[in-house]
């Protein structure tokens, strides 16, 4: 069993590269196996082929985001929560600019992939910023009465067309996304009762 998962690891691994390096149409199932040192056939027999690939390496990604733990201190405010994740969840896209190309791209053009995606993008906070906001509502200063889920996928929203359209696609400086970031963290917080 530790062979079959250090080998799916390996061709994941592998099918990321070259995805982002020839794009999900033009990636081959041999070049694939030849980068993971796997036999060409335990792509068909771990993952179903190229698509199932493609589900596995977003299913990971979308689980990485989920359970990973966020990378600055706990903040003493809700507008500082927001406007610290956003930033967080910039950095965080940028290093995984390729990944995300992959599955946005695909998610345009093929409605099964598409509508498979939308199970992940279900706007329910992940347990981190679930966390954070919790913590502020304990110490009062955030409403009990706030949706965590609902606050969620607005900031969640918001990260994405920024992150996406604004940095990848639009080369946005980042003195502009910071600002728009810091404009909609005050935004959001001041409209939130305490």
């Amino acid at each position: 069993m530790k062979d079959r998962a250090a080998t799916e690891a390996r061709i994941l691994k592998a099918a990321r590269t070259v995805f982002a390096r020839r794009g999900y149409d033009a990636a081959g199932l041999r070049e694939i196996a030849e980068l993971a040192q796997a036999n060409l056939s335990l792509i068909s027999r771990y993952f179903g082929g190229k698509e199932g690939l493609l589900i596995a390496l977003t299913d990971q990604f979308v689980a990485s985001r989920r359970e990973g733990g966020l990378c600055y201190p706990h903040q003493e405010s809700l507008e500082d929560e927001i406007y610290s994740y956003l930033n967080a969840k910039l950095r965080e896209d940028l290093k995984d600019e390729e990944i995300i190309r992959l599955i946005i791209s695909r998610s345009a053009i093929d409605a099964q992939f598409r509508e498979r995606g939308a199970e992940n993008m279900d706007g329910k906070a992940d347990r981190n910023f679930r966390e954070r906001v919790a913590r502020l509502q304990d110490r009062g200063k955030v409403s009990p009465d706030i949706d965590i889920d609902l606050l969620f996928a607005a900031v969640m929203h918001v990260s994405f067309s920024v992150n996406f359209f604004g940095a990848m696609i639009g080369g946005r400086p980042v003195p502009e996304i910071d600002a728009l970031f810091k404009g909609f963290a005050k935004a959001l917080a001041h409209g939130v009762p305490v």
